[in-house]
């Protein structure tokens, strides 16, 4: 009896399976050791082989790998260029910790400035410095009152907001206050408008330019900047903007530094996490401002050195006889319901790789690792829990053991949750349930989220596998004419219980996506959706 053992060593795990005969004797799996390729890898590779061969009384005869390539994943934050706007300027917008409510417009007062313009007749918006301490600042506007000063709103240039508004004097203690302004550029302005909404409802003077223009008079010339601020402003609950006597001047544009230049890529694929929070109409801001990068690598001149390599380090055969897009459809092929013509898509952690029946093969960058790091992103936690949060369904902690689902449906959890957990979302994790809050501490609510974890689905593992079909649709292929097309898909990535209905409402009814589960046919350890490769390799 001949054992081989088929070795996928991929960009987050490595697979082994052995077969003998073509019958499977044992399977398993381990994270990867450093970089897809590198002498850790390998080391790592060699260690589950021995782990798998334990569990058969049979003896390897040899050992197969395919050619590797590794991705690089990365995030690059992009500095927003302002667009142009004339005279107005918006000074903050969604500012998390507002206080008061109302809206207000007058000229800037910068507190302790005894040049000031606390004479005007109609209502001041205070401008507070920066390092100015928050009782010092109620006690000034005390003095402002007391003078017969109108004070119609407070800018903080800190992030103590709502300190400032509980400390005001009760005449004015539901006036707007907002932090986190510029405050030599508000006080530079010639007349500034505030205004604080409750929690959750959009602006209703700023973000409409019929009325922002109404508070500040402007004329015909300034219709266009009055429009472009309106439409920066949709959908935040708080924001200030200025008027200021000249014009802004066009911005200098700046190189692009997520932009990757690199001989050595064969596939270069970004995200846009603004964009997708675009598309998933959520909150504005509430994804950050980020491009997300996954950077495929060229064939390696010397394709054999990893095969040479692990032969060492097992003392066996070790050869290289297909690719890992090709290893895949001999591996998925063992899956029950799989069509002659179907193609067999492998969605890893760095690439997607699809194969038609007839042998054409397409290989790009951007699938579960840059998923996990377009959630670790979006919400600000690590990538650790972002891999756990990424998979599906979430719930809403009330307090206690109350949850509520993403589909507004209520109940509660078998044990109580955590008391600093109540009102975050909570996802399965490898301990019980997994707490996250959004980015710096912005709560979404369950269905937002589900809105937003589809839409990054839709953006990452979607988009990439659009790319890859196309480049199998060439001309008089079934893809590019239309014809029914099954879509197998295999990987990790493929447990998703999501994924299969963001692919089909992704890609044309003409293609039916499932699920692979390999081995069936093979008699021994069923494999379900992993292994493909592995599997592949070992049967080639």
């Amino acid at each position: 009896m001949t054992a081989i053992a088929g070795v996928d060593v991929g960009n987050a795990t490595t697979e082994v399976v052995i077969v003998a005969d073509g019958a499977i004797l044992a399977a398993g799996r381990a994270p990867t050791r450093g970089r897809k390729g590198s002498p850790e890898s390998l080391h790592g590779a060699a260690a589950v082989v021995h782990r798998v061969a334990r569990k058969t009384a049979a003896v390897l005869d040899e050992a197969r790998i395919a050619p590797l390539r590794p991705v690089d994943t990365s995030v690059r934050t992009v500095q927003d260029v302002p667009p142009l706007t004339g005279r107005l300027r918006v000074l903050a917008a969604g500012v998390a910790t507002p206080g008061g409510a109302g809206a207000c417009v007058g000229v800037p007062l910068l507190l302790g400035n005894p040049a000031g313009t606390s004479d005007h007749a109609g209502p001041v918006i205070v401008v507070v410095p920066p390092e100015t301490r928050y009782d010092q600042v109620a006690a000034e506007i005390r003095g402002l009152l007391a003078a017969g000063t109108r004070v119609g709103a407070v800018l903080v240039a800190s992030d103590e907001a709502v300190l400032v508004a509980n400390r005001l004097p009760t005449a004015i203690r539901r006036v707007p206050v907002i932090d986190q302004v510029d405050s030599a550029a508000a006080a530079s302005c010639t007349l500034l408008a505030v205004e604080v909404r409750p929690p959750g409802h959009p602006l209703t003077t700023l973000a409409d330019p019929v009325a922002l223009g109404a508070v500040f008079s402007l004329g015909e010339r300034d219709v266009g900047d009055a429009a472009q601020i309106g439409r920066s402003l949709l959908d935040y609950s708080n924001a200030v903007v200025g008027l200021t006597p000249d014009a802004m001047r066009a911005p200098q544009p700046a190189p692009d530094p997520w932009v990757l230049r690199d001989p050595g890529l064969d596939d270069i694929f970004t995200v846009d996490l603004a964009a997708a929070a675009e598309a998933a109409t959520a909150r504005r801001g509430s994804l950050g401002r980020a491009f997300l990068v996954a950077a495929l690598h060229r064939q390696p001149p010397d394709t054999g050195s990893a095969a040479t390599e692990l032969g060492s380090l097992l003392g066996i055969p070790v050869t290289s006889p297909i690719t890992e897009p090709a290893a895949a459809r001999l591996g998925a092929a063992t899956t029950p319901g799989m069509l002659p013509g179907a193609v067999v898509a492998d969605i890893g952690s760095g690439t997607i790789d699809a194969i038609a029946a007839d042998g054409r093969e397409a290989v790009v960058a951007g699938a579960g690792e840059l998923l996990t790091v377009a959630v670790a992103e979006a919400l600000g936690v690590p990538r650790a829990a972002a891999d756990w949060i990424k998979r599906g369904p979430c719930v809403r902690l009330d307090g206690g053991q109350r949850y509520e689902a993403e589909d507004g449906s209520r109940g509660f959890l078998d044990a109580p949750a955590p008391a600093a957990a109540a009102g975050m979302l909570a996802a399965p994790g490898p301990g019980g349930l997994l707490p996250f809050a959004g980015r710096s501490g912005r709560q979404h609510t369950p269905s937002e989220w589900r809105a937003i974890r589809l839409r990054l689905k839709q953006a990452v593992l979607a988009a990439s596998l659009q790319r890859a079909l196309t480049a199998l649709g060439e001309p008089g292929t079934p893809l590019a004419l239309g014809c029914p097309v099954q879509l197998l898909m295999v990987g990790g990535p493929a447990a998703d219980n999501e994924l299969v209905g963001v692919l089909t409402r992704s890609l044309p009814d003409t293609i039916t996506v499932g699920r692979g589960n390999l081995g069936v046919t093979r008699g021994g350890e069923a494999l379900g959706h992993r292994y493909a490769v592995a599997l592949g390799l070992a049967l080639a």
